[in-house]
C-alpha cells in the first residue's frame, strides 16, 4: 500500500466525513461477532432515528424477510436477519448518508446510482442461481464505488482532473486515477472496507475480477452493465455487457433485456428504502419512469412518542424471541428498545448489580448520550440510598422531584450530578427474590414531562423483563 493511499484512507475515515467517525467507524470498530456486540450494534443504530427507521423498513421488506415475519425492534432484526448482515447494512446506510451530504453532489449521485443499479442486479443474479445469501452479494456490489464516491466528496478539483484525462485524452479510468493520485479508486475502496473489517467478497471481486466463481461474476457483470448503460442503453459497451449477462444466465438477449429493464425499477425502489431517492433521476429507468418515487416525506421523530401499538408489537417480539432460548442480554436489549421507542422515554439504561451486591454499574443504555450515561452510572450500595431502598422495596419508583421533598432525601449530590434529571423512573429486576439489577429511564434530553401512562408502560415492560429472564433461567 502506497504512502498516499494510507494517508487518504485515514484522512477520509477520521477527518473529512464526520459521520464516518461517529457512526460508520463506531459500527466497524466497536462491534465483533458476540453477544455483547449485538447490544453495542443495537445501541449505535438506535442513536440515529433515521437509521433505525430504515433498518426496520429494510428488515421487513420481502427481500430480507421473505416469510414476512413482523420485525418491530432493531434487537429482533439482529436476531432474525443476522448480526453480520444488519451490521453491514447499517454501515452501508451510514456511508450513504455521509456521501449524500457531500459537496460534489452531481457526480456523487451518478456514482451512487450506478452502485444501486449494480447491487440490485447482482442480487437478482445471485437469487436466480440459488445463492444462500444474495444480500451479501448486494452489499458487496453496493460498496464497489465507495472509494470513488468518498474521494469526490472531499476533493472535487482532483476528481475533475481525473475526469478530464478520461474525457479529453482517452485515458482509461484506472490509468487516469493513478496519473493524478498514485493509486486507483478501487484500491481506495479495498483500503477503506478493509480498515472497517467489511466485505471480503468485495475485495475478491476488485482484486480478482476474472475469477470464475459465481458470486464474483454476479458482482463484476452487474457493475460493468451499470457503468456501461448510464444513461443510455444502446451503446456498444452496454450491448456487450447485456450479451455477457445473457450468456451468464443462459438465455436469449431479448428476454435478458426485459429482465434488466425491470430490474432498474427495482433498483429505484431499493434506493428509496435506503433513503437515497435523490439518485433515482440518475438511473437508466425505462422511458424515464419515476413513478416509483414517493412524494410523501417520512417523518422521523427525534424523541420517540408513546406508541401503544408499537409497545404491543415489541412485547410480541419479546414473546417470539423466547421460543429460541435467547440470552439475558438479548431480552434486556428488546426491553430497552421497547422503553425507548414504544413507551417514549429519552434515555433508558439497565444497571447490573455486582456479585457481592455492593455496586450498581451501568451495562446497556439507549438514547441520547447513552455511552456517557453508562460510563458514569456507578453507585455504591454500601450506604443507604435511593437505589438500595428500591431493591429492598422491590417496586417500581417514579421520582417526581429529585431536588426536594421526601424522595430527594435519599438522593445524594453525586446522584443528582450524574443523572442530571429532576424526574426519572426506576424498576428493580428481581428473579426468585434475588435482585440482579434495575432499569433507569428519564426524559432529560427533551425536557418533556413524565406521565402516569408512561410510568404504567415502563412498569409493564419491567414486569415482562422479569418474567422473561426467569423463564430462560429455569433448569432445562
Amino acid at each position: 500500500m502506497t504512502k498516499d493511499l494510507k494517508y487518504w484512507i485515514k484522512h477520509i475515515s477520521e477527518h473529512e466525513i464526520p459521520i464516518f467517525k461517529y457512526t460508520a467507524l463506531a459500527i466497524a470498530d466497536g462491534v465483533k461477532d458476540d453477544e455483547t456486540s449485538s447490544a453495542q450494534l443495537a445501541q449505535i443504530i438506535l442513536r440515529d432515528t433515521s437509521l433505525t427507521a430504515r433498518i426496520l423498513r429494510i428488515s421487513n421488506s420481502v427481500i430480507y424477510n421473505p416469510s414476512r415475519t413482523s420485525i418491530n425492534t432493531v434487537s429482533r432484526a439482529i436476531v432474525y436477519i443476522g448480526f453480520n448482515l444488519i451490521r453491514d447494512l447499517s454501515l452501508s446506510l451510514a456511508v450513504i448518508d455521509a456521501i449524500l451530504k457531500s459537496r460534489s453532489r452531481k457526480h456523487v449521485l451518478k456514482l451512487m446510482a450506478r452502485s444501486f443499479h449494480g447491487a440490485t442486479l447482482a442480487r437478482m443474479l445471485a437469487e436466480k442461481r440459488g445463492d444462500d445469501a444474495p444480500e451479501e452479494v448486494f452489499i458487496a456490489a453496493l460498496l464497489y464505488h465507495l472509494g470513488a464516491m468518498a474521494f469526490w466528496c472531499i476533493d472535487e478539483d482532483r476528481g475533475l482532473q481525473i475526469q478530464a484525462l478520461i474525457d479529453k485524452h482517452g485515458f482509461k479510468p484506472a490509468m487516469a486515477e493513478k496519473e493524478i493520485l498514485g493509486f486507483t479508486f478501487d484500491q481506495l475502496t479495498v483500503g477503506l472496507t478493509h480498515d472497517w473489517h467489511l466485505c471480503d467478497l468485495l475485495h475478491s471481486a476488485i482484486n480478482n475480477p476474472g475469477l470464475k466463481t459465481p458470486r464474483i461474476q454476479d458482482i463484476v457483470l452487474s457493475k460493468n452493465l451499470a457503468d456501461s448503460i448510464n444513461p443510455q442503453w444502446n451503446n456498444p459497451k452496454g450491448i456487450q455487457a447485456i450479451q455477457h449477462i445473457a450468456r451468464h444466465l443462459k438465455q436469449d438477449e431479448g428476454k435478458t433485456v426485459n429482465l434488466l429493464r425491470n430490474n432498474v425499477l427495482e433498483a429505484a425502489e431499493f434506493a428509496q428504502q435506503y433513503g437515497a431517492a435523490e439518485i433515482i433521476p440518475h438511473l437508466p429507468l425505462p422511458n424515464g419512469n419515476t413513478s416509483v418515487v414517493s412524494d410523501e416525506p417520512q417523518s422521523i421523530e427525534k424523541y420517540p412518542l408513546p406508541d401503544p401499538v408499537r409497545q404491543l408489537n415489541i412485547l410480541q417480539d419479546l414473546t417470539s424471541t423466547l421460543e429460541s432460548h435467547p440470552s439475558a442480554n438479548t431480552i434486556l436489549e428488546l426491553v430497552l428498545e421497547g422503553l425507548h421507542r414504544g413507551v417514549g422515554l429519552d434515555r433508558v439504561l439497565f444497571a447490573l448489580l455486582s456479585p457481592d451486591k455492593t455496586m450498581l454499574n451501568g451495562k446497556f443504555a439507549i438514547g441520547e448520550g447513552n455511552e456517557t450515561l453508562i460510563q458514569r452510572f456507578h453507585f455504591s450500595l454500601k450506604q443507604k440510598n435511593l437505589f438500595s431502598e428500591v431493591f429492598l422495596g422491590a417496586q417500581a419508583q417514579w421520582i417526581r422531584n429529585s431536588q426536594s421533598g421526601e424522595q430527594a432525601a435519599q438522593i445524594s449530590d453525586e446522584m443528582r450530578t450524574i443523572l442530571a434529571s429532576e424526574a426519572f423512573l426506576i424498576f428493580p429486576i428481581t428473579i426468585r427474590q434475588s435482585p440482579i439489577g434495575l432499569f433507569y429511564a428519564d426524559r432529560q434530553p427533551s425536557q418533556r414531562p413524565l406521565s402516569a401512562d408512561i410510568f404504567s408502560g415502563f412498569r409493564h415492560f419491567g414486569q415482562q423483563a422479569c418474567l422473561a429472564i426467569e423463564h430462560i433461567s429455569q433448569p432445562k
